[in-house]
């Protein structure tokens, strides 16, 4: 994206703090810089459909990867505010927040010597880290996450682990209790709820929605054409569990992440 006309065009820092809606905590709005929209057709695209399904500001959460090493702190920042930049000359009624979706086994151990005002945070406000990671086994958890988790929540970090339901080594309880045991807060994909109803991602998301477990809901958007699953598993949750607990995970905790 082309960087904007002015020096700087920062509106997250409150992000027009009076949340009239849903903010979604987790999506891969930013074009070209990752896997997810890949244009800025396809983010306006996106970002209208969250505005349909009540959206008002949604999180910039780029992949934070080893590989990536332009998704930092600095120009995440800046392409949030280039991509705010076009959505109000578009006449797109979202307000973007920075933030990062760090792979915490990947990251390992390099992260272990990250000086803390470079760990990419939620509105780069030092507090609440996204966090994911893909791993099969139970025993890949414990050596090469929970040391990273230690680590960052012994530096002051309050941790969200991105889609548990996701990850194959979660679906053993005690792996997924060792990192809640740690503290880490736990968001659901909304589009896991619209899974076959014989999938296990679709089973342990149910579960761990029911039994309250869940801190945030997050769409994890990449594509236009994956929007109407995310937005429909909305719909799902507060079949599952109510408006008001939907409400909580889509609008009163996200809240905590902006810095109120």
């Amino acid at each position: 994206m082309n960087p904007p006309q002015t020096e700087q065009y920062e509106l997250f820092a409150k992000a027009e703090s009076t949340i009239v809606g849903r903010v979604d905590v987790h999506t891969h709005l930013l074009p070209g810089i990752d896997d997810g929209c890949t244009c800025l057709d396809e983010s306006i695209s996106c970002a209208l459909a969250l505005v349909d399904a009540g959206y008002t500001h949604a999180f910039c959460t780029p992949h934070v990867w080893p590989n990536l090493p332009e998704n930092n702190a600095r120009q995440i920042r800046q392409n949030t505010a280039d991509l705010q930049l076009a959505f109000d000359r578009a006449d797109v009624p979202l307000k973007l927040l920075p933030g990062g979706e760090n792979n915490l086994m990947s990251a390992w151990p390099q992260i272990g010597q990250t000086p803390r005002d470079e760990i990419v945070t939620d509105n780069l406000a030092g507090k609440y880290v996204l966090f994911d990671f893909g791993s099969d086994t139970p025993s890949q958890v414990r050596d090469l996450v929970e040391p990273a988790v230690r680590h960052l929540r012994k530096n002051g970090f309050e941790l969200i682990l991105a889609h548990p339901e996701r990850i194959t080594a979660l679906h053993d309880e005690r792996a997924l209790s060792r990192l809640t045991d740690l503290g880490v807060k736990l968001q659901l994909n909304s589009w896991c709820l619209t899974e076959r109803k014989d999938s296990p991602k679709r089973a342990m998301a149910e579960r761990l929605l029911k039994g309250g477990r869940y801190f945030l809901i997050g769409t994890d958007l990449h594509r236009p054409s994956g929007m109407g699953i995310r937005t429909s598993g909305l719909g799902l949750a507060e079949r599952l569990v109510g408006r008001d607990e939907v409400e909580r995970l889509t609008v009163t905790n996200p809240r905590l992440l902006m810095g109120e």
